[in-house]
């Protein structure tokens, strides 16, 4: 017989009522069963502090499962998500295999299923945000729990003006759309830079927003048309050196002026250190024009220069005389003078020869 299956008295208008005593204990006993019905019912929906431990929980239960059926406990401790039972069967997020958070303090409902043989915790929401998808001081609720407050930095607007090849590490959080990351850099269009004899330099810290371009160096010289030992750069390539050996020379004509100049003549600059040397001068004596000529080569280590008179104011320019005189030579790296005696020169022609 069901719980609560009382056997019914029929009462009819003016007869007596057809009730034993069969009838009245077996009622009696009917509403004992369902007073203790009721007290486990209301002890089932109690929600009862969860023993055990924080992944096997115990409860007390003092109805007998059936599918759908409900319990409530106040869980004891955090199960931190690791898989956990009640009364030794498994307990999941609805229609899953996954274990809920349980947080001590929290009270939860579960219902059993029979196919499963296992607990489902009742959704009270869902979701899988945590708290630091959620601005921080906002509230919200998950999978897990409810009232929950987010953690996520509200950086409003952040902006940042990097160096040359700077980099800037975006912080987490919120950001409200009107930051921004600049550069301000200054800028260097485009040029061209022939060869010189000094450094050129593109300074560093700008951006080149045009192409920098590199003259190439010109010219026709070759290595067979230089000096031995001495270094140039032309078409043919850069810091060549020479291969020539061919002898240098060098010739002028220097007018010093109409009254003579003081000796010694020097001359500077040649590039080269001359071996032979010959020198044609004029001089003035007593107006009267002369010429001294005189050679110079290496290893003969006194020469002799000739005076020699072609323009006379008193005997005419038909008459001539020479002299000999030992002239003085002093012969450097790229330089040379000379005089004789103490004559001052009005002019002077001379080739060198290295």
């Amino acid at each position: 017989m069901a719980l609560g299956d009382y056997i019914k008295t029929i009462y009819v208008n003016g007869a007596a009522p057809g009730i034993s005593a069969e009838r009245l204990n077996r009622n009696e006993d009917k509403t004992a069963e369902l007073d203790t019905a009721v007290a486990a019912h209301i002890s089932d929906s109690i929600y009862q502090a969860a023993g055990g431990t924080a992944t096997a929980i115990t409860l007390t239960i003092g109805e007998t499962l059936v599918n759908g059926f409900p319990i409530t406990f106040i869980a004891s401790a955090n199960n931190n998500a690791a898989a956990t039972t009640i009364n030794s069967k498994p307990l999941y997020k609805p229609n899953t295999t996954i274990t809920p958070v349980l947080i001590a303090g929290k009270a939860y409902t579960v219902w059993y299923s029979s196919s499963g043989n296992c607990f489902f915790i009742k959704a009270s929401a869902e979701g899988d945000v945590v708290a630091a998808n959620v601005l921080a001081g906002k509230t919200f609720s998950n999978d897990n729990d409810t009232g929950l407050t987010g953690t996520m930095p509200n950086n409003g607007a952040v902006s940042k003006s990097l160096p040359i090849n700077g980099s800037y590490t975006i912080p987490e959080g919120y950001h409200n759309g009107s930051g921004k990351v600049s550069q301000s850099i200054t800028s260097k269009a485009a040029a061209t830079y022939n060869p010189s004899t000094s450094t050129q330099t593109i300074a560093a810290g700008q951006y080149l927003s045009g192409a920098q371009t590199i003259a190439a160096v010109t010219g026709t010289t070759t290595a067979d048309k230089v000096d031995s030992g001495y270094t140039f750069s032309s078409a043919s390539g850069i810091n060549l050196t020479g291969t020539s050996t061919k002898k240098r020379w060098a010739y002028a004509d220097v007018w010093l002026g109409s009254h003579n100049v003081a000796p010694p003549f020097t001359v500077t600059g040649l590039g080269f250190k001359p071996s032979t040397i010959l020198v044609l001068c004029e001089t003035t004596i007593n107006s009267d024009a002369y010429q001294i000529t005189s050679e110079y080569s290496t290893g003969i280590y006194q020469s002799v220069a000739t005076l020699a008179r072609y323009k006379s104011v008193t005997y005419g320019d038909s008459y001539t005389s020479y002299q000999a005189i030992i002239p003085t030579w002093s012969v450097g790296a790229g330089t040379f003078s000379f005089s004789a005696g103490s004559y001052g020169f009005t002019s002077v022609k001379y080739w060198a020869f290295e």
